[in-house]
């Protein structure tokens, strides 16, 4: 059991690493050193898309590990406050930045959501893969969307048409659902020897969210600091 954690914390930290190159190039591009657009270019997009499918599998694999026997609901309220207050924060710190695009649904928030209603299907694995097979087939048949709740609530309750980050229930909680039957068939079953630098991955793994939630503040604002002092 403590051999997966680690390969569960060095994935975790290897999807870290992943995000802060992902956000280094949109630093880049949002600040004019470059013209692409990571939210429009095929390429970015595909980046984006592999990073985000590893924190969800993730997810669900850890919401496998931690609840399968049983649920102890007082860990379950705290992470969830925990997540709630922090998504709360990234809502308002992104509408002081960027008021007409702030974050409503992003990863965190997502997190937080998923979380909560995968505890119904971590004693239920076989069901889960076939439910989340259904979530991404048939989103991407375009039978499965949340599209017109989206627009309804950018009518009426004042969410911006374009926001800096979401992560729509549909296709993504596919991912966690796969995630738990990955861990519960024993799929998740590849070895990292534990060596200086996957220690170093790992660590960062551990400290996943911390990490989330610094990362960004510190390269935007070294990113304004050049442009302050080049001008």
């Amino acid at each position: 059991m403590k051999k997966r954690y680690f390969e569960l914390d060095f994935l975790r930290g290897f999807g870290i690493i992943l995000m802060i190159a992902f956000h280094f190039g949109y630093d880049l591009s949002y600040f004019g050193y470059t013209n692409y657009q990571t939210t429009v270019d095929i390429q970015w997009k595909v980046f984006r898309s592999v990073v985000l499918s590893i924190f969800l599998l993730v997810v669900g694999m850890s919401s496998y590990l931690a609840f399968s026997k049983s649920i102890n609901w007082k860990k379950v309220f705290k992470r969830s406050m925990k997540l709630f207050f922090i998504s709360l924060l990234i809502s308002l710190g992104s509408y002081s930045v960027f008021e007409n695009s702030w974050i409503y649904f992003g990863v965190i928030h997502f997190i937080l959501v998923a979380g909560l209603v995968s505890l119904i299907f971590v004693r239920l694995p076989n069901f889960s893969l076939l439910l989340g097979l259904a979530f991404l087939l048939s989103y991407n048949l375009g039978y499965f969307h949340l599209d017109a709740f989206l627009s309804f609530a950018q009518s009426n309750l004042g969410i911006p048409p374009h926001t800096q980050d979401v992560v729509s229930f549909t296709p993504w909680f596919g991912l966690v659902l796969i995630g738990i039957f990955l861990m519960h068939h024993k799929l998740f079953s590849f070895r990292v020897r534990e060596t200086k630098t996957t220690q170093g991955i790992s660590f960062l793994g551990k400290h996943a969210l911390i990490i989330y939630l610094v990362h960004q503040p510190i390269l935007f604002g070294a990113f304004n600091a050049l442009a302050w002092v080049s001008n």
